[in-house]
């Protein structure tokens, strides 16, 4: 058979493209299942909204006082703009680690920095809630940085092309859902003032449950959305998570980083210098 006419063959035929999404899921297994779990996280706490209910979302965040949500912090993040940044970036560096390592050492890191680094940020700041997958997340690019930095600068590029992208997209969102919040509470208000008007007891106690509830669920959104925009990002927590990235491939991949390095023109980092 004609090597080119495969290929045309393979192109129009969906199993084999299926095929090669399988593939490629598979070969970045790790990648794919975090940032699964992050949206799924997120939008299952969210409950189909684009924040999550502030009370929520306090309960969930890791503190001083709060050492029982080591894991559970990483699921509460402040916005849908806070999940997309840490998803892009995750998108982004955790498959060069993949690549380069193995899945179970995207998961060890991931895992490794997040937890390490707010338990250590929070022994300085114990008041300060802290929320999100930052700290496994910028772990595991600085060791795409370290293990493949050519790779990491094109991704890095990419990424922010990503987020210029998303986030206007992600703004109108916001807008449109919260402008669906907004009508469906005023029809239900529009329907309790029918209700009263008739005089019927039966008709102005359910509407005037149904009013609440969006009055509720218009409000909760509103709340959420500024609390979100009074957070702040802690540069010093995500050089902590750099940090304990760095630290876990020295600890467990020395002789990969080791290897990598003398492969890659690093300026002031040779072989010789990583070598115990």
């Amino acid at each position: 058979m004609n090597p080119h006419k495969k290929k045309i063959e393979d192109k129009k035929n969906p199993k084999s493209n299926l095929s090669k999404i399988f593939a490629l899921i598979m070969r970045f297994r790790a990648t794919v299942a975090i940032a699964l779990l992050l949206a799924l996280g997120y939008f299952l706490l969210s409950q189909g909204s684009l924040f999550i209910p502030k009370e929520l979302l306090v309960s969930l965040s890791f503190g001083g006082f709060k050492p029982l949500n080591l894991l559970s912090y990483m699921f509460a993040h402040m916005s849908i703009w806070h999940l997309a940044l840490n998803l892009i970036m995750l998108l982004a560096f955790a498959g060069i680690v993949e690549e380069a390592l193995s899945p179970k050492d995207v998961a060890g890191i991931f895992f490794f920095s997040g937890f390490l680094t707010v338990a250590a940020f929070s022994f300085f700041y114990p008041f300060v809630s802290l929320f999100g997958a930052s700290g496994g997340v910028f772990g595991l690019m600085a060791c795409a940085f370290v293990l493949k930095p050519k790779k990491a600068l094109y991704a890095l590029a990419w990424a922010m092309v990503l987020l210029l992208i998303a986030f206007p997209l992600l703004g109108l969102a916001v807008q449109m859902q919260e402008g669906a919040f907004a009508q469906a509470n005023q029809a239900k208000e529009s329907k309790l003032a029918a209700a009263i008007q008739s005089g019927n007891q039966q008709k102005i106690a359910i509407a005037s449950i149904e009013s609440e509830k969006a009055g509720q669920a218009l409000a909760g959104f509103n709340e959420s959305e500024d609390f979100a925009s009074g957070a702040e990002t802690s540069y010093f927590l995500h050089s902590f998570a750099a940090i304990f990235g760095i630290a876990y491939l020295l600890l467990f991949k020395r002789k990969e980083t080791i290897a990598f390095a003398g492969k890659t023109k690093i300026p002031f980092v040779s072989k010789n210098r990583l070598a115990p």
